[in-house]
């Protein structure tokens, strides 16, 4: 009897362990075949990690962490469901917050990674996140982890010659060679900028070095540098120290740090100056245009190579895929660490269906200081036959406000763009968000495949309440074959009401010129002011002109004039004319000034008063009585020209005058009859010249005639 109610019970237990697994496996049943679905991401384009269980990329301390999960049943969003999340810090701390789903099928939480702690791990390393949602009477749930540290961080520096031999002493008017290394945990390239300053035992600043745009390589791979800094002559001799920045890309020549700084210490002396060289490229980034195509179609080769050494180089760099050379381009004196791009094309008309890896490689230089990073493999490009396929689908790819702080009133453009990543023309709907209220919508027409097309959404924020709102955009294709990129979600804009506007109250004196610097005691001197209104409120002052007599008596300010402003304008200006009359002023040297009175609820009074231009008041040898015009001292010239004119020609007139009455004189004095015994004159008969009767033979060719009388 014992026998058979043993043998009943284990048939019983038996039964009923079956039975549960039976039902267990029922469960499991219904719950793969439940088309719904969570995916929990971060803000963290492109790495956000959408898809069940991916990573997202890091974050920084003090950055703001956005969980999303989009919560979908057959693909299709599902509203006002209750997702819970769950975050967890790398040293066990943990907290859950829940939210409902808007229209889109998204809830979202946020929060902010605590500053660095005493010890790291409280901060730094992996965070684990989950998101869990009940839909009907399944549990859906998605996972998510993310690192936490120093976005960029600097590892080490060291001091080294030219054959990156580590030394400690560098000779002044020498260089000072350093070895960099750094590294950066985010899963995508990250821009820095490196200030390298090194001071000498008395903490003044030597020299200083920037390298600008220098491009950290992702994932945690380790980058080293070398630069060199010139150690002035003027440096003091002892103990030195080279600090090592690493900022974020600088904005108004400033940068945020990306992590502390680092810092080595050196020595300088008076012997051995070094002349350092280093020779160092890099191939920093290999981007292929696609990376599925079929047969025959062209890829596109983006490789970008750098000069991380200190002189200029001229270079080869080739590609490849898998081992064969795609093409060989040449780089000419690239500057020290500044950057080439270059575009290979690769031709796959002759290559055959399968998956080729890409290349891009630097020959080595002489003497080069880093080499592995000479070569740079990219992922797979796999090549499929041509296929006739058909593909419906589209993605927003960008939605972004041109504002994310605003006050209640304004508008913000929220820009959105839509690919067509599939293979045929599609027409489909677009609609904008904040939250869950709808921004506007609409229809997209014929959207050619593989086309981008952008639209412009205006919010309103007259009607919107103060608080943080999520932007996003939708775009849905009911024969679309991937969701996924049908919803973009784009960073919290922030709405506060407007504070009241702030009134300012500033007026200034701009100038003070006079029109001349010397001048003598009678004469008018016109004095030019410029006034200012630098506040924001309409102003009414009054403005007086001052002579000052530079003496040591004091008390000798002279009032030349005063003026009242009126209605001045916020940032108009008023040029004013002063004409300041000398006749009763004293010899000597004035300095001109121009005051505006101060006006009601003004602060900065330091720019009413203006002192400029320095006037010489002389005494004349004659007191001016008046001014002559041009017009009259042009006749008066004139005058003078012809009255002068008329008696040199009257001059003229006389002598000649003279000259003929002395000449008639001379001639009635003269015999009216030859004297006897002599001729009056002869005529030369060879010459036919005429000569004197005294001569009795011709003075000119000395012929003798003695019969020819005249």
């Amino acid at each position: 009897m014992d026998t058979r109610i043993k043998q009943l019970a284990l048939t019983l237990t038996v039964m009923a362990f079956l039975l549960s697994c039976t039902f267990a496996n029922i469960e499991v049943v219904y719950s793969n075949n439940t088309y719904g679905e969570i995916d929990l991401f971060t803000q963290k384009e492109p790495y956000s990690g959408k898809g069940p269980n991916i990573p997202s990329d890091a974050f920084g301390p003090e950055k703001i962490v956005i969980l999303y999960a989009l919560v979908t049943d057959d693909g299709v969003p599902l509203q006002n469901s209750l997702v819970t999340f769950f975050v967890q810090s790398p040293n066990g701390t943990s907290f859950r917050l829940t939210a409902g789903t808007n229209v889109n099928g998204l809830a979202t939480i946020n929060f902010t990674i605590p500053r660095k702690c005493v010890n790291e791990t409280e901060v730094f390393g992996e965070w684990f996140t989950s998101a869990n949602v009940l839909i009907g009477i399944n549990r859906f749930q998605d996972t998510l982890t993310f690192n936490v540290n120093w976005i960029v961080k600097l590892i080490s520096v060291r001091t080294i010659d030219e054959n990156l031999t580590y030394r400690t002493n560098f000779g002044i008017e020498g260089d000072v060679g350093l070895e960099i290394a750094l590294r950066n945990i985010a899963m995508c390239m990250k821009n820095t900028m490196l200030a390298i300053v090194i001071q000498d035992e008395l903490n003044v600043p030597i020299n200083y070095s920037e390298i600008r745009d220098f491009e950290v390589q992702p994932n945690g791979e380790l980058v080293f540098l070398y630069c060199k800094l010139h150690i002035p002559k003027w440096a003091h001799v002892g103990k030195a120290t080279a600090f090592i920045s690493a900022l974020t890309a600088p904005v108004n020549q400033s940068g945020v740090p990306y992590c502390p700084a680092i810092s080595t210490n050196f020595s300088i002396t008076i012997y051995e100056p070094l002349t350092i060289t280093f020779h160092d490229v890099a191939v920093v980034r290999v981007t292929p245009s696609t990376y599925v195509v079929e047969a025959g179609q062209i890829i596109d080769i983006t490789a970008a190579v750098r000069n991380e050494g200190t002189t200029n180089e001229t270079f080869d760099v080739n590609a490849y895929y898998n081992s064969e050379p795609i093409e060989t381009l040449q780089v000419v004196s690239l500057a020290p660490y500044s950057q080439a791009v270059l575009n290979f094309t690769w031709d796959t008309s002759s290559l055959s269906e399968g998956n080729y890896t890409i290349t891009v490689s630097i020959p080595y230089l002489a003497g080069e200081a880093d080499r592995p990073d000479n070569v740079f493999i990219d992922g797979i490009v796999e090549i499929k036959p041509k296929t006739p396929v058909i593909i419906h689908n589209i993605a927003v790819i960008d939605a972004h406000a041109s504002n994310y702080y605003v006050y209640i009133g304004d508008f913000i453009n929220i820009s959105v763009s839509v690919l067509n990543k599939g293979t045929e023309t599609e027409s489909f709907n677009v609609t904008t968000y904040y939250d869950s209220c709808q921004i506007g919508a609409l229809t997209v027409i014929n959207l050619a495949p593989s086309t981008r097309t952008t639209f412009i959404f205006i919010l309103n924020t007259s009607s919107v309440e103060e608080g943080f709102y999520q932007i996003s955009a939708s775009a849905f294709l009911s024969s679309d074959i991937d969701v996924s990129d049908n919803t973009f979600v784009d960073g919290v804009v922030q709405v506060k009401v407007k504070p009241p506007p702030l009134i300012i109250h500033d007026v200034a004196v701009l100038s003070v010129l006079p029109s001349k610097t010397l001048v003598y005691v009678g004469e008018v001197v016109n004095i030019y002011v410029v006034v200012k209104n630098e506040g924001n409120y309409t102003e009414t002052f009054n403005l007086a002109v001052y002579a000052d007599l530079n003496t040591a008596v004091i008390g000798n300010e002279i009032t030349v004039g005063t003026w009242i402003v009126r209605n001045l304008e916020p940032n108009d200006e008023n040029p004013l004319v002063f004409h300041w009359n000398t006749r009763n002023m004293a010899e000597g040297n004035y300095t001109l000034s121009a005051e505006a009175s101060v006006v009601p609820g003004e602060l900065n009074i330091e720019n009413n008063r203006f002192v400029d231009g320095v006037v010489w008041v002389k005494l004349g040898v004659l007191p001016i009585a008046w001014e002559i015009p041009r017009w009259l001292l042009a006749l008066l010239f004139l005058l003078a020209v012809f009255i002068g004119a008329c008696l040199a020609a009257a001059v003229v007139f006389a002598l000649l005058w003279r000259r003929c009455r002395k000449k008639k004189d001379q001639t009635d004095k003269q015999p009216t009859r030859p004297e006897v015994g002599f001729k009056k004159s002869k005529t030369c008969s060879v010459c036919g010249k005429e000569f004197p009767g005294t001569y009795t033979f011709c003075p000119y060719c000395f012929t003798f005639h003695g019969k020819d009388y005249k």
